[in-house]
């Protein structure tokens, strides 16, 4: 596979499944040419497939845990090698450790750490260092209402998204006036994967009540129409809109009970 600087490429994190496997549908639509990096080598395949006969692009796929320490350095020399110059970033991928902190996995907390805080750092890092300045640019991190307020029994988790969501908001700052526009989407409850694997599906967040799960396609098509608008941030659906404005006004106290009982066994 070979570049030029007239054919745009998108990388995009997690893109097997859920949002990202929706942002890599959504990209492959308006023209853009992917690169997906995922764990799953075969499901990876299976999505390649899928996409460039579909969409008649071109899909590089990079099987790659992005909790290894080395993983996005090899990701970017990979690129580099292959001559991709990357114009659109969308850091999502992801996943969830539920239950009290102190029964909860800790290498499983660090590798969530690793990915949701140091690699999507590290890949933003590096794709802003390779990019060219003279077309746009632009980089979309996927965050959660969830990194709006604290979240007993997925306390990490929380604490990740209001990282990424705290980033980006930085980021979107600095880089104002600049080729690179930086949008955070953060989605709430969302049909995908992410419950079941966190051992999460019998969840009251999960459930569907009091709050709608929204479709994951559908996610990540708001997220990219943001991006391409410049917002800075995007709460997608309205039941998560009303939700996020309480977080911002709500005492703290309540706004951490409310959070306690959504994320409470059934």
């Amino acid at each position: 596979m070979t570049s030029s600087s007239k054919t745009r490429f998108a990388l995009v994190t997690g893109g097997t499944s859920g949002i990202g496997h929706g942002f890599a549908h959504v990209l492959a639509r308006d023209g853009l040419n992917l690169v997906i990096v995922a764990r799953n080598e075969a499901r990876l395949k299976e999505v390649k497939s899928e996409l460039e006969a579909r969409y008649s692009i071109e899909v590089k796929i990079i099987p790659r845990d992005l909790a290894d320490p080395e993983a996005p350095a090899q990701v970017f020399e990979i690129l580099k090698q292959e001559g991709i110059v990357l114009s659109v970033l969308i850091n999502n991928a992801g996943f969830n450790v539920h239950g009290k902190f102190e029964e909860t996995d800790l290498d499983e907390e660090i590798k969530m750490m690793r990915l949701h805080v140091i690699a999507a750092t590290e890949l933003t890092k590096l794709f802003l260092r390779q990019r060219d300045r003279q077309v746009g640019n632009m980089i979309l991190n996927v965050a959660s209402i969830a990194g709006l307020v604290p979240g007993p029994l997925v306390s990490v988790h929380f604490a990740t998204r209001a990282y990424i969501l705290s980033f980006s908001l930085a980021l979107s700052n600095e880089l104002q006036g600049s080729d690179v526009h930086v949008t955070c989407l953060c989605p709430g409850p969302t049909r995908s994967a992410f419950f079941g694997r966190a051992n999460m599906s019998n969840v009251r967040l999960a459930s569907g009540k009091p709050i709608r799960l929204m479709d994951s396609q559908t996610v990540a098509a708001i997220g990219y129409d943001a991006l391409k608008k410049h917002k800075r941030v995007i709460v997608p659906g309205y039941l998560n809109k009303i939700l996020a404005f309480m977080a911002a006004f709500a005492p703290r106290w309540l706004a951490i009970k409310v959070t306690r009982w959504l994320m409470e066994r059934l």
